[in-house]
């Protein structure tokens, strides 16, 4: 995969040239800004773009892993423009969903130049895949430190239960695993985290469970004022979700569901309260690949029930290579052949090898399927008859979504098939 290391010399003139298009677009298109960027809160959001844009040039050299710790010296000063940012959008009487808008338009208009640097100087697809991912990974570390901004102005002016539920969901489902340790505070040093979470726990009237259930949200979400107690709610920002005190049931799901307006629902494991974070990840992506298609769509999606899915079709590194080698020896057929013959293979992991069983699934005569098993006997000979390479080659196919249809001119396989 080739490095970015050597394009921030040919990145950095064009994006700091973006920063007023960035500007000028916000304003032209969210009514909310327009008298809004003058003065010294317009210098602030100016601070705030140049920031991210540097942030993200600067991070080119780095690897996509690279530590929270060796990124938070680098960025505490500009976290601290775009937090400042956040608690200024409540003050000012805006929405989150403004503020979020605001982000997504950044990074749009940033990333149409990059589209343009990258067609002008030869990037290869894999580079710009690459600074795609960047650029989203930017926008929603920033994001959220200005939501934090947010949502810490406005739990100072609540009440103290309603402020202690915003600290306790936030702390509980941090992803940086800061609700499963100690943190330190004031001058005494080190304080079991355990602590301070009864502590505050009991401050808002949530006593900490021996599990817990999160649910994440997506879609339209409106504010519930008659939630059970059991339940905390962060329904602000991109990422809405609620935190349940104990299990829940189908009944309970459809409930909250209604409560908040209709969202479609991932719903978590129950976990120990510290692990809610995880299993929310989880809920996530179970709601993310039910959008896109490759688990089954619902209203409402268990990630406990489509866990194969979760851990194959995740789109990470070890599964893509794996598509890679096992997909390896189809790379000469058309994307037509391909297709019917990833489908063939997957109909006849489900019927155990029966022809008749491969036919009366796909709609096809059996002698249509046995000249398709003849194609896939072809490609992979012994293997499919060795039970660890059959296992591989089966969760290379179960990593695919399962609507390639037959039909299709072309299968997308980005990352299964070398060209």
């Amino acid at each position: 995969m080739p490095a970015l290391k050597g394009l921030g010399g040919i990145m950095r003139p064009e994006l700091e040239d973006v920063a007023g298009e960035i500007i000028a677009e916000i304003r032209a298109a969210v009514p909310e800004y327009r008298g809004s960027l003058e003065g010294p809160y317009g210098r602030g959001i100016r601070e705030g773009v140049r920031h991210a844009i540097t942030l993200f040039v600067d991070r080119l050299g780095e690897p996509a892993a690279a530590s929270t710790a060796s990124r938070t010296s680098v960025a505490s000063d500009g976290h601290e423009v775009h937090r400042r940012i956040g608690r200024r959008e409540l003050r000012e009487g805006r929405s989150l969903d403004t503020l979020q808008l605001a982000y997504r338009i950044g990074v749009r208009v940033a990333w149409r130049r990059i589209m343009l640097v990258g067609k002008r100087s030869g990037f290869s697809s894999a580079v710009m895949s690459q600074l795609a991912d960047r650029m989203l990974a930017l926008m929603d570390e920033l994001s959220s430190v200005a939501l934090d901004g947010y949502r810490a102005a406005l739990a100072e002016t609540s009440d103290p239960a309603v402020a202690a539920r915003c600290r306790l969901i936030r702390l509980l489902l941090r992803t940086d695993g800061t609700a499963r340790r100690g943190d330190h505070h004031g001058p005494h040093g080190h304080r079991d985290n355990h602590d301070e979470l009864v502590e505050l726990a009991s401050r808002a009237g949530w006593p900490l469970p021996e599990i817990a259930t999160p649910l994440a949200l997506r879609g339209p979400v409106r504010a519930a004022r008659d939630l059970p107690d059991e339940v905390l709610a962060d329904l602000s920002g991109a990422a809405p979700c609620l935190l349940v005190a104990g299990a829940v049931t189908d009944d309970d799901v459809t409930a909250l569901r209604d409560a908040v307006g209709g969202a479609a629902v991932g719903v978590g494991a129950g976990v120990e309260p510290t692990a809610a974070a995880d299993s929310l990840r989880l809920a996530r992506r179970a709601l993310s690949l039910a959008g896109d298609g490759r688990v089954p769509a619902g209203d409402v999606v268990w990630a406990e029930r489509v866990l194969p899915e979760l851990l194959l079709r995740g789109g990470d590194a070890v599964t893509a290579q794996l598509r890679r080698r096992l997909f390896a020896p189809l790379a000469a057929m058309t994307e037509r052949r391909r297709a019917r013959t990833i489908e063939t293979l997957r109909a006849w992991f489900d019927a155990q090898g029966s022809v008749h069983a491969v036919a009366e699934r796909l709609g096809l005569h059996p002698q249509t399927v046995r000249h398709r098993v003849r194609r896939m006997e072809e490609a992979y000979g012994d293997r499919l008859r060795d039970p660890r390479a059959r296992f591989e080659l089966e969760a290379a196919v179960r990593s695919l979504p399962d609507w390639a249809p037959e039909t299709s001119e072309s299968v997308d396989l980005p990352d299964a098939v070398g060209r």
